[in-house]
């Protein structure tokens, strides 16, 4: 018995033995895992807490995409190339290329609006950084998909015509040579082939060319309708656009595989009274496309083209969309009455979040177009030039002293107007403003004031605050080129405020001066049609874009430091108070403040009425 009780102890602890040994082996394997896959795993956690920071995952909106086929990223397909360093470092976020406005012309811009630890060095991005200048206008640009080209639309030779950056060299080509307006050209996903909008016979259509040119171009659409604003998805069969052949803007989309003779399909169930700028995400699944509701909203929605029987979905504010990655990332650019802004969206979520607070841009937006990576415009051997040169230069003020007039007021021997006159700051801005619009649009629109200066002693119009008359600093254009047909509104809601943007008339419609419009116009004229709607809404929407070449006279107004107004409230009643005339040169003046430079405070509060912004 004892010797079987020590065999069966000593054969406890073999087991006892065997067994730990098994623990310290599978311990130090676990040991040996975790050193090897801590780094990874800590920079996934931080990627992961960064993404929760900054916003919260909720149930997409879409359902997901099923798992595509494996195909090598940009970064691998751009490795191959001799020059590797434009994609040097993954990206995120990716770079835009936007086309701003700077004073009366507008050129091409690289932008990083993140901070990303791209390259182990540190958190880094690209501020604005200038690709072309010139005193001419780039807008519309769009970035091959090697991130190599930039296809743009420019004036910089006479007519608008399509041209193409080399981002390697620098160099610019003309792709197109025409009379008509050429311009939002979209590159295919190949970079074979160039998608774009052109004005042929007074009427916007969709063109196709190869980009060797070996063919003539092909018509996309024919349609008396405008066809405009195309984009062509990454799966490369379909390119969507602007048409209004259905009675009003909407958008739709060309099947390329379609057996029928006009391609375009309609994406039904769209709301809002106006769209602009439809765009696919990377993935070729989606189209978002920016709209404004009859309240005044300024809405971004997107459709699922795997599931087009749908209504579009509302994914956040913004007036120009753009996809970023696959369907990463929403930029959104948001047209506000006195600025424009970008802000992005975490891709599709139901609840939309904002993943990049509003960044104030230092003009209007003219195009904004995406690649992924990093691009540095430093090695493009490209001459910046120096900044661009102010439309004027302020007065320096001296500091305030109530009673004492310390501006003069000028007047101008040939400017027709109850009183043409201007204080001394404003004199100068006014004058090239007339200079640029007859330089824009070939007459002088500005030759005629419906008012100027007002004397403090003078009413105004009853019931219409156009009290920056008094100040020397404001003026009333003339109404009679609107009842001509050589100037047209087109009206610009936000939210309860109601803009106008004025067009003049080109002089010369050959191509050299203005665009054309893409949009309805607003008719005043439609409240006295008999039609009760009509009267009460205060005109109507014209159903129909004007032919011919316009000049957007509001942009150079503002280039020179003329701000606009909103209508009064009551606007739809009271023609003058749609104040559509109306235009100040404020210099970020407050209205007292502007009068103390003519005026005593006593003078000031002898006003009738009191002083409104």
């Amino acid at each position: 018995m004892e010797e079987i009780e020590n065999e069966n102890n000593f054969d406890k602890s073999g087991l006892k033995l065997q067994a730990n040994l098994i623990l310290i082996v599978i311990g130090t394997l676990l040991i040996i895992a975790a050193v090897l896959l801590y780094p990874q795993a800590r920079q996934q956690m931080e990627e992961k807490n960064l993404s929760t920071l900054a916003f919260t995952p909720t149930q997409e909106f879409l359902p997901t995409i099923a798992a595509p086929s494996p195909v090598p990223t940009r970064e691998a397909e751009v490795s191959n190339h001799s020059d590797p360093e434009f994609f040097a470092y993954p990206n995120q976020f990716g770079t835009l290329i936007l086309s701003i406005r700077e004073g009366v012309d507008a050129h091409l811009f690289a932008y990083q609006p993140f901070l990303e630890d791209w390259s182990g060095e540190g958190f880094t991005g690209l501020p604005l950084t200038r690709l072309t200048n010139g005193s001419h206008q780039d807008i519309t640009p769009d970035i091959s998909a090697d991130g190599r080209r930039i296809a743009f639309a420019s004036n910089r030779n006479g007519p608008w015509d399509i041209f193409i950056l080399d981002l390697a060299t620098g160099e610019i080509q003309q792709f197109t040579d025409t009379a008509a307006y050429d311009a939002n050209p979209t590159w295919s996903p190949d970079g074979q082939w160039l998608v774009y909008e052109s004005y042929q016979i007074n009427n916007l259509e969709i063109i196709i060319q190869d980009v060797e040119k070996t063919t003539g171009p092909i018509p996309l659409t024919n349609n008396p309708a405008a066809d405009y604003a195309p984009d062509w998805s990454n799966q490369g069969r379909l390119i969507s656009f602007i048409s209004n052949r259905s009675g009003r803007n909407e958008v739709w989309y060309a099947d390329l595989d379609s057996p029928n003779e006009d391609k375009a399909v309609l994406i039904k169930d769209q709301y809002g009274e106006n769209v602009q700028h439809p765009t696919w995400s990377g993935n070729g699944r989606y189209l978002s496309w920016g709209l404004i509701t009859s309240e005044g909203d300024h809405s971004l929605v997107t459709w699922d083209s795997q599931h087009p029987e749908r209504q579009p979905v509302d994914v956040g504010s913004g007036d120009w969309p753009l996809w970023g990655g696959d369907a990463d990332i929403l930029y959104a650019v948001l047209h506000q009455p006195q600025g424009d802004y970008l802000s992005a969206y975490p891709g599709c979520q139901a609840d939309p979040q904002v993943l990049l607070p509003a960044v104030t841009l230092p003009g209007r937006v003219e195009g904004i177009s995406w690649i992924q990576g990093n691009i540095y415009p430093s090695i493009f051997d490209l001459d910046p030039g120096p900044d661009p040169t102010p439309l004027w230069e302020p007065s320096s003020r001296t500091e305030e002293n109530p009673g004492v007039q310390r501006k003069d007021l000028i007047t101008l021997r040939d400017l027709t107007a109850p009183s043409p006159i201007f204080t001394e700051d404003a004199v100068r801005s006014f004058s090239l403003l007339r200079s640029a619009v007859i330089e824009a649009a070939g007459w002088d629109f500005l030759s005629t004031l419906e008012n100027a200066y007002v004397p403090l002693n003078q009413p105004l119009s009853p019931g219409v605050n156009l009290d920056w008359l008094f100040t020397g600093r404001a003026m009333v254009v003339n109404d009679i080129p609107r009842l001509a047909g050589w100037l047209v509104l087109v009206r610009e809601d936000y939210r309860s405020q109601t803009y106008w943007r004025v067009y003049i008339k080109a002089y010369d419609q050959n191509g050299y001066q203005g665009r054309p419009l893409h949009t309805e116009i607003w008719d005043l004229d439609a409240r006295y049609s008999g039609n009760n709607t009509d009267y009460e809404n205060g005109g109507a929407f014209s159903f129909y874009v004007p032919e011919g070449y316009w000049v957007d006279f509001t942009s150079l107004a503002e280039a020179h430091g003329w701000t606009r107004f909103p209508a009064e409230p009551y606007w739809q009643f009271s023609e003058k108070a749609s104040r559509y005339q109306y235009f100040a040169f404020t210099q970020d003046l407050n209205l007292k403040t502007a009068l103390l430079d003519l005026y005593s405070l006593d003078e000031i509060q002898s006003l009738v009425s009191p002083i409104r912004p």
